[in-house]
């Protein structure tokens, strides 16, 4: 199998989660990096494949039976990580002229792109394409009459994060990472600003709270209260009715943060329980302060929370999801 890995001009503010997924999956001896591939050559592959359609109506690409009884044996097995369909640019080179097996994991998986993605699929032919949302998966298979898409939902690598940080040592009461969830904020920053509660929060759109990857790991260890609310509610104009659980979740709870806000179905699927206090919007500021006047009540909680993620919901844990697929696919071919 071989990995097409993320390229510097395709960053994305969301690239940390793709690297760590990719560097998870390189550690798997049957995987390997794919060799890069110049823009001048894909150009001149785009143009053969273009002749070749058109010449011999050439429209689709099989996979060849041996390799799709066989996706983990499969060594040219291509796959990539794709955050949002912006990216299918990513995959375009190397998905032109190959009889062996094409993977996508991909990120943010919305209604307005659905089409795209399945004629994406289509022309590309791809074998497996995993979507972080449950619901994605379950509609794309619908409208596209095809069962190649499979819910993998988002995970984490908790090296990468701070768990030793010491209550006294958690100045931050309360963060709000990332999208602003409006309703909420409207609700609780008047009132939190008269009193001796510090939240932290995105002062203008598109502005960073934690500038560096090593301030925001720092910041997020520092922090008592994390807000997670999914895109859905604070996006709906993108995700639509779309409800997911992004890594913002799984951040935090590697973090040893309380986690305020909802949380969404699929996840209380996933844990078995509920991991989130349910904002009391009645009385927003108020479930605020007794969660800090009671903090030490909660640890039972974070500790849950934290054990959870550390042994059921780590990249390696996807990885291995994505690999039983494989095979349990395989033995039904």
């Amino acid at each position: 199998m071989k990995l097409i890995c993320l390229k510097k001009e395709l960053f994305h503010v969301s690239s940390d989660t793709i690297n760590e997924f990719e560097q998870v999956i390189l550690q798997d001896s049957i995987v390997t990096t794919i060799k890069p591939i110049s823009d001048k050559l894909y150009i001149i592959k785009f143009f053969i494949y273009r002749l070749l359609r058109k010449a011999f109506s050439y429209t689709s690409r099989r996979t060849s039976k041996k390799y799709k009884k066989d996706p983990l044996g499969d060594k040219k097995h291509i796959f990539t990580l794709m955050m949002g369909f912006v990216e299918e640019s990513k995959f375009k080179p190397y998905g032109l002229f190959t009889n062996h097996n094409r993977s996508i994991f991909l990120f943010d998986a919305w209604p307005h792109d659905f089409e795209k993605i399945i004629d994406f699929v289509d022309k590309f032919k791809i074998d497996y394409i995993f979507v972080s949302a449950s619901q994605s998966a379950f509609i794309l298979n619908n409208k596209s009459n095809k069962n190649c898409y499979y819910w993998i939902s988002e995970g984490i690598n908790p090296i990468e994060y701070k768990q030793n940080i010491q209550l006294a040592d958690k100045t931050i009461d309360v963060l709000a990472l990332g999208r602003k969830y409006d309703r909420y904020h409207q609700l609780i920053v008047d009132e939190i600003n008269t009193k001796k509660i510090t939240y932290l929060y995105e002062k203008q759109k598109g502005e960073l709270i934690f500038p560096t990857r090593v301030e925001f790991v720092e910041g997020l260890a520092k922090s008592k209260i994390s807000i997670c609310v999914p895109s859905n509610i604070t996006h709906p104009e993108r995700s639509g009715k779309i409800e997911t659980m992004t890594i913002r979740y799984l951040q935090s709870m590697v973090s040893k943060c309380i986690i305020l806000g909802h949380a969404p179905a699929e996840m209380i699927e996933l844990f078995g329980y509920n991991p989130v206090i349910e904002i009391d919007y009645a009385n927003p500021v108020k479930q605020i302060e007794t969660i800090l006047e009671n903090y030490t009540e909660y640890e039972e909680l974070i500790e849950r929370n934290y054990n959870e993620v550390i042994n059921n919901h780590t990249w390696k844990c996807r990885w291995e999801q994505i690999k039983s697929l494989y095979t349990a696919n395989s033995k039904s071919q």
